[in-house]
């Protein structure tokens, strides 16, 4: 706790419950004032009205005070909703008449109990273009769209990338990727994912459609507030038409092994990182792999800068329509800007 030799008297809030407004007061002793959207990995997400979209750590967290109802995760999937006090040592929350009272550290997740489960969404929208002229006329754009629900048990992501390049008017780059999970927590860091579903198209690999729809499981090995890093495995199903007609269609069963990480380097930079790699069960195809690392940069709080490397390996590809055997790796480096929402 803050101490202070000198100066004003410390101030408060009032003891009465606030009405509107949440407060928060930090170990440096500042009280700030708006609203608790909600608490997972040792963080809160707090809205402030001068401030905007504030991301705390909880160890910075001394104690809250809340007139609002809502829905609080302690460790062994007890779940208990009510109006809720966060103090240095426990967490008290009033509900259906009675006062109850868990250790602090206890404390695995919070969400808003009295909005709608629009609330518990968010996502981006993002655009990076880049063209030459000269000698070479290239024109390249990158899409890139993410959508994630955050709820206290389960957990919902899709992701989008797009890439599309011209030289001299003639289409040299087409690929398009789309992922989405589902996970549900069964234990404090153990998830199972009921539903994985991945789509690829790239005719210039001679992938006209692959789809790997599968489930599984994972566990997130270190959960901060500044530092996420989880592992998944998932068995699925793959199916491949390849863009050369003369070529059959595939289908195996495969495991994909996967891991990704989180890193909130400051409060306006973060490091997103990832990596799979798919093992068909058949000895007669190879192992496919992918690794995606985006660095972004706040600059308000709707706009954000991005850097985005995609690496995407085909283990066994297929000679396109004139015979030409395509290169097993592609490289991908784009910068852009998000929109969120």
């Amino acid at each position: 706790m803050p101490h202070f030799k000198a100066g004003a008297a410390r101030w408060y809030p009032p003891e009465t419950r606030p009405g509107k407004w949440e407060w928060v007061e930090l170990n440096t002793g500042e009280w700030i004032k708006g609203t608790i959207d909600g608490i997972r990995n040792d963080k809160m997400d707090f809205d402030s009205d001068k401030f905007d979209d504030l991301h705390l750590k909880m160890s910075d967290v001394v104690q809250t005070r809340s007139s609002r109802t809502n829905t609080f995760v302690f460790t062994d999937q007890r779940v208990v909703i009510g109006i809720g006090q966060i103090t240095p040592s426990e967490v008290i929350i009033e509900s259906e008449g009675k006062e109850l009272r868990f250790a602090r550290d206890e404390l695995v997740s919070s969400v808003v109990g009295d909005r709608s489960e629009l609330k518990l969404w968010s996502g981006k929208v993002g655009l990076g273009v880049s063209s030459s002229s000269g000698n070479t006329n290239q024109m390249t754009a990158n899409l890139q769209a993410s959508l994630k629900r955050r709820g206290a048990f389960l957990r919902a992501e899709a992701l989008y990338y797009g890439n599309f390049g011209q030289t001299s008017g003639e289409t040299n780059v087409d690929n398009q990727q789309v992922m989405v999970q589902a996970d549900l927590f069964i234990r404090d860091r153990f998830f199972l994912i009921p539903l994985s579903f991945d789509y690829y198209r790239d005719p210039f690999s001679n992938i006209e459609l692959r789809v790997k729809p599968g489930a599984g499981f994972g566990y997130q090995i270190k959960q901060q507030a500044d530092l996420e890093w989880e592992v998944m495995a998932v068995g699925i199903y793959q199916h491949v038409d390849f863009d050369s007609p003369e070529i059959p269609s595939y289908d195996s069963f495969a495991v994909s092994l996967a891991t990704s990480g989180h890193w909130d380097i400051t409060s306006d930079i973060t490091l997103d990182s990832s990596y799979s790699i798919t093992i068909p069960s058949s000895r007669s195809s190879n192992i496919d792999q992918q690794a995606i690392i985006k660095f972004e940069i706040d600059v308000t709080k709707y706009i954000t800068l991005n850097t985005t490397l995609n690496w995407t390996r085909i283990g066994d590809p297929m000679p396109l329509v004139d015979g030409t055997l395509p290169e097993k790796d592609d490289l991908l480096l784009s910068f852009g800007m998000d929109l969120n929402f």
